[in-house]
């Protein structure tokens, strides 16, 4: 018999005010919460909550904008067939619920009784069957999606995904927060342009001004399942984080993105709130497995062992964020397992390995010390030193901290780094094309399956900003994991985790978690564990 999957109804809108304040870059009295004001409806804070945040540089299409820059105001505007709990379980959101069959291969969702756009229009299955077909077509989720073969629209509110093998983690799919957005089919098909300016959304509040270089404005969405607790939301545009923690003490802001250092200060005064969520951000080192020095995994391991990880940590955030020594996923995700390849019992220890490691790939220390030279690397002339640029984003205080923290790590076994500010705007193109030999950088996922599909596999959204795979067998995997069982689809990507703490395609050091900053008047907020907001919907303002 097909398995049926019915879940309470729960606060949605798939962004979380942590990630839309930014990253990588006393109050009065006043009616309760549910009193409304001007503006507000019933059980609404009128507003408006005031943010600092970045502004969406991909647009607001779903299919094409995977940067949080814009994941994270589309998904204030879409919403998903599923969502993650504050614990990190799949549930419904505008699905009821859900059946599979018993081989695995085709999905029934069942739509919420009710449901509207923004404009009063009903949400149909013929909504989720043209959201889905532009997703299979589109850059963000298309790799994802290759298994799914239909998406039928049996009547108004069932649609039925058929699909070529097995896949357990579909439910999770479908509720990528923004990616999966179910977008209204009438709106974006009368509209060439709808997309500079969605008018008709199906989440928690609605795009209602956007101002190029300045700000935007989202209104509550009347017709939402589950009314926001806040009217009115405006966001200002501001990359900089070090002047963020002024405006939250001056009052004109009430969430904001803040400096690592600042976030500690304002901890200890007491006079505002700041939260983190030990979200799935890895920090990590790129490099060119294509040439040497790193198509040689011993001097990748190499530079693994002497990344001093918790020095950077502290030097760079502030003691916030988390370390690794192996593992890329997180504890709270059920794929994870404690690696420490690269754990030594002290900086002595992780040195030698280091240095063992580099002498076995032909990279040597010349008598008297100093930076390394070739002697036997093959494609390398002998005496070739073992230097090299790494370069950074211009405009990301913590990146050329880093940069010089590794600076100085590496040079403690003889490789010479020269840090290179780079121009932000080009900066992730040129990662793209393969111009650089080794090079910083940070991004995040929503959970494993998220991160090995999009990070690992060929055509990932990801893929070329990260480890630049292209391997038959690693796409295998990656697509087997989405087809099989859970327990065994769980298995495979442990098994990813091993591998890549071997082979390294990329180096995973450390996690940055955003330090946001709120006023007191922010209230019943919390961090999730990845895009979502249904705790942004639950949160409430005291004017």
């Amino acid at each position: 018999m097909p398995k049926r999957h019915h879940f309470r109804v729960l606060v949605t809108g798939l962004v979380t005010a942590v990630a839309l304040a930014g990253c990588g870059g006393g109050s009065s009295e006043s009616p309760a919460a549910g009193e409304g004001g001007d503006g507000a409806t019933g059980g609404q804070s009128a507003g408006p909550l005031r943010m600092l945040g970045v502004e969406p540089t991909q647009g607001f299409d779903p299919s094409t904008a995977f940067a949080d820059a814009s994941r994270v105001p589309m998904a204030m505007m879409y919403e998903t067939l599923t969502e993650r709990d504050g614990e990190g379980e799949i549930v419904g959101a505008l699905a009821d619920s859900w059946e599979v069959s018993d081989d695995g291969t085709v999905y029934t969702f069942t739509l919420r009784d009710g449901i509207a756009f923004s404009d009063g229009s009903p949400i149909t299955a013929a909504d989720v069957k043209f959201s889905f077909d532009r997703m299979k077509t589109g850059e963000a989720l298309q790799a994802q999606l290759a298994t799914l073969t239909s998406v039928e629209a049996v009547d108004d509110t069932t649609v039925v995904f058929a699909l070529s093998g097995p896949m357990s983690t579909f439910p999770a799919l479908v509720g990528r927060p923004a990616n999966a957005a179910i977008l209204s089919e009438a709106a974006v098909s009368a509209d060439p342009d709808y997309f500079t300016m969605p008018t008709v959304t199906s989440g928690p509040w609605t795009l209602s001004e956007y101002t190029p270089k300045s700000q935007m404005t989202f209104t509550a969405n009347e017709h939402y399942f589950k009314p926001p607790g806040i009217a009115t939301i405006q966001v200002s545009f501001n990359n900089d984080p070090t002047a963020n923690a002024a405006a939250l003490e001056s009052g004109s802001a009430d969430v904001a993105s803040v400096a690592y250092s600042d976030a500690e200060r304002l901890k200890s005064e007491g006079t505002l709130q700041i939260v983190q969520s030990d979200q799935l951000a890895p920090l990590f080192w790129g490099w060119d497995r294509t040439k040497a020095p790193f198509d040689d995994k011993d001097v990748r391991q190499a530079v693994a062992w002497a990344v001093d990880r918790e020095g950077k940590q502290e030097a760079c955030w502030f003691g916030t964020g988390g370390v690794t020594y192996g593992n890329i996923l997180r504890p709270w995700d059920p794929a994870y397992e404690e690696i420490n390849t690269y754990k030594a019992d002290n900086r002595e220890d992780a040195l030698a390995e280091a240095a063992d490691l580099l002498d076995a790939a032909g990279w040597v220390e010349p008598d008297g010390g100093g930076t390394r030279v070739a002697d036997g690397v093959d494609g390398v002339e002998d005496g070739t030193p073992l230097a090299f640029e790494v370069p950074y984003e211009g405009n990301w205080p913590a990146a050329e901290c880093h940069v010089q923290i590794l600076q100085q790590n590496l040079q403690e076994v003889g490789i010479e780094v020269t840090p290179s500010k780079y121009d932000p705007a080009a900066y992730w193109g040129d990662v793209s094309a393969g111009k650089f030999t080794m090079y910083h950088g940070g991004a995040g996922a929503a959970d494993s399956m998220d991160l090995y599909a999009n990070w690992f596999a060929t055509g990932g959204s990801l893929t070329a900003l990260t480890t630049h795979l292209d391997d038959p067998e690693i796409n295998a995997k990656v697509t087997e994991a989405q087809q099989v069982d859970e327990e065994t689809s769980i298995q495979i990507i442990k098994d990813l985790e091993e591998w890549q703490a071997d082979e390294l395609p990329m180096l995973v050091v450390g996690y940055q978690w955003p330090q946001v900053g709120m006023t007191q008047r922010v209230q019943n907020y919390k961090p999730g564990v990845d895009a979502d907001s249904y705790t942004l919907v639950e949160a409430t303002l005291s004017e």
